[in-house]
């Protein structure tokens, strides 16, 4: 089952394979390092990567050995201190090394030998690498269970009037995206405490604040941001044929860019009976989905 996915997935954010456990520690315990900075992760010793697939080779010699020395360099080499739990188990009677690393609540986590900030790794689509400046700073917010969206704005002013203008935007966006009638009875006018209770407002010396949430659904200065959208020639990104920058409030970026997508896709046209059907190449909900989700997982620290 496991070499079946390998095979047919290969490496993902959360699976590392090794061949035999490196002599080098720090080889294996970047991406430990990794793991714990991120999602969690397991790292599998005794499984080779060739050009095309994935093998079990397994481990030889004293394989309970081999777990504590494992053990005791990832305690030992990190800091905060991780607690893996390390498991064995057999395929076509080899045996085979599993290192479960849990997502850490004390980010970041470095190796110790490297220093606070070099010694610092990610993980990036299925591969380890080095976190920059803007990386620690975010893993720094996480680590303290802070988030920068629900920050203070210093720079933003607000009263009851500014609020209540963007309860009621939120109420109407909300309707406006709606598909169904199920779905516009459902949606209920936005009040301010729903606003504190999202994090878009928060409370600090008595006095009703808003955070950087607030800045990025009323598009305010005092924290710019923009999507860039491009249509290029081709398959790479030398020659651009039309490009457009959006700003202004996030929700009204993502309509923008959701419309220059639709703007730059093939539509294609069928007949069913005598009716006329017009489809996108890519599904529209598709589209609208993936904007979406770069939107909300991106990080705003980047400024």
């Amino acid at each position: 089952m496991l070499i079946t996915e390998l095979n047919k997935y290969g490496e993902k954010n959360n699976i590392e394979v090794k061949k035999e456990v490196p002599a080098e520690h720090k080889k294996y315990l970047k991406h430990v390092v990794a793991f714990a900075n991120g999602f969690g992760g397991k790292i599998i010793f005794g499984i080779e990567e060739k050009q095309d697939s994935f093998e079990v080779c397994g481990l030889s010699g004293d394989i309970f050995k081999i777990k504590d020395s494992i053990t005791n360099s990832i305690f030992s080499c990190i800091e905060p201190h991780i607690i893996p739990s390390i498991d064995l188990d057999t395929i076509k009677d080899k045996t085979i090394l599993i290192v479960n690393v849990p997502s850490g609540w004390d980010r970041p986590y470095h190796l110790k030998a490297e220093g606070e900030f070099d010694g610092v790794y990610v993980r990036v689509s299925g591969t380890t690498r080095k976190a920059d400046r803007n990386m620690i700073k975010e893993l720094m917010f996480e680590g303290s269970n802070r988030y920068f969206d629900k920050m203070i704005c210093p720079e933003l002013e607000i009263n009851e009037n500014s609020i209540q203008n963007l309860c009621d935007t939120l109420y109407h966006k909300a309707l406006e995206n709606s598909k169904s009638q199920f779905e516009k009875d459902a949606v209920t006018p936005i009040t301010k405490q729903d606003l504190l209770s999202w994090g878009i407002l928060t409370q600090s010396n008595n006095h009703i604040v808003p955070t950087n949430a607030y800045a990025l659904l009323t598009g305010h200065p005092a924290l710019p941001n923009r999507i860039q959208c491009a249509l290029f020639k081709g398959t790479d990104t030398t020659e651009v044929i039309d490009m457009k920058e959006y700003s202004g409030p996030i929700y009204e970026q993502i309509d923008f860019a959701y419309k220059f997508v639709l703007g730059n896709i093939r539509l294609n046209a069928s007949f069913e009976s005598l009716e006329r059907k017009e489809t996108y190449e890519i599904p529209v909900y598709a589209i609208r989905e993936l904007i979406v989700n770069s939107i909300a997982h991106r990080s705003y620290i980047y400024r």
